[in-house]
């Protein structure tokens, strides 16, 4: 682990656990919001709004653009939510349910061209949500298959939007040259 720790310069390490502060600091904002609607159908929650928490993640890796961010991301989201107990805490699965979307962002990543352009950053957001829901689904909720595809359904949905509106920022950002 600490050789892909020394890949990371401190202002790659900066700029993760930025984003990851962001995304962790928007789910108590709109999670309350997104239980209204989902809990009395017992969907989970990130399926609903995970796109809006996934896209900083495609920024990281956007940004710092090293194989190994979005696990290093969802790394992170996962040790602070265990410590401090905040939505989201599925104890020691937190750490499958936030890591395993990173890694499948990063592999995807290196696997598709022009991953900066809108179609590319929605697929990483969606797929990204798919895979935290899917875990949710099964593993917390247990839930049987035509709940999950209903869910998975969702999860893209939010992805897709989650991706565009990672697009819009980074095009933002690229413009005005904040990041190299």
């Amino acid at each position: 682990m600490s050789k892909v720790f020394r890949t990371f310069t401190t202002r790659d390490l900066i700029i993760i656990a930025g984003l990851a502060g962001i995304g962790l600091a928007i789910k108590p904002l709109v999670s309350p919001l997104s239980k209204m609607i989902t809990s009395p159908l017992m969907i989970p929650g990130g399926s609903f709004t995970g796109g809006l928490y996934m896209l900083w993640m495609v920024l990281a890796v956007l940004i710092v653009d090293k194989f190994g961010t979005g696990i290093v991301y969802g790394l992170l989201q996962a040790l602070v939510i265990m410590v401090i107990g905040i939505r989201g805490n599925q104890g020691l699965l937190s750490l499958v349910s936030y890591t395993f979307p990173g890694l499948l962002v990063d592999l995807v990543y290196l696997a598709i061209p022009h991953p900066e352009r809108i179609w590319g950053q929605m697929l990483l957001c969606a797929l990204a949500n798919m895979a935290g829901a899917l875990i949710v689904a099964i593993f917390v909720f247990h839930h049987p298959l035509p709940f999950i595809l209903i869910i998975e359904g969702m999860s893209m949905i939010s992805g897709i939007i989650g991706g565009w509106i990672s697009w819009a920022i980074y095009k933002t950002i690229k413009h005005y040259e904040l990041v190299q």
